[in-house]
């Protein structure tokens, strides 16, 4: 007993270090995971938060701009009006995205009006499909 008592010692000095960098290393990883789970987490809410502004700017001018057109007969005779279209509901949704939703497409795709196109176009195209589905 009184050997064991000696060479315990030893062994802590060898063992704690040993066991601390595990320790170390174990709770980095797991900071990490949280890091990464809180990032996705910020990023579902992003791209949520962009979805709902492009799809509303889309619903906002399609019940004001483009039915007043069709009303008169007139929508898809000149380019124009698709390209006014286009830019009223642009700037509906660079009005209500929130400054850290725009500074991530910024860091993510680069250029922000080329993203907000694509995600004009593609909930345009998603609302003439429904259209197309139920009437």
């Amino acid at each position: 007993m009184e050997l064991f008592w000696q060479i315990l010692p030893a062994v802590l000095v060898a063992v704690i270090p040993i066991l601390s960098g595990f320790l170390c290393r174990l709770l980095k990883r797991l900071a990490d995971e949280v890091v990464q789970k809180m990032e996705d987490e910020r990023v579902k809410v992003l791209v949520g938060e962009i979805d709902a502004a492009v799809q509303s700017a889309v619903n906002y001018v399609n019940q004001t701009f483009v039915d007043e057109l069709k009303k008169a007969g007139t929508f898809g005779e000149d380019p124009q009006y698709a390209e006014e279209a286009f830019r009223t509901a642009y700037e509906t949704a660079i009005e209500t995205i929130s400054s850290d939703a725009m500074n991530w497409i910024s860091e993510t795709f680069g250029d922000v009006r080329k993203y907000l196109e694509v995600k004009i176009e593609e909930s345009v195209q998603f609302n003439h499909r429904w259209a197309g589905l139920n009437g």
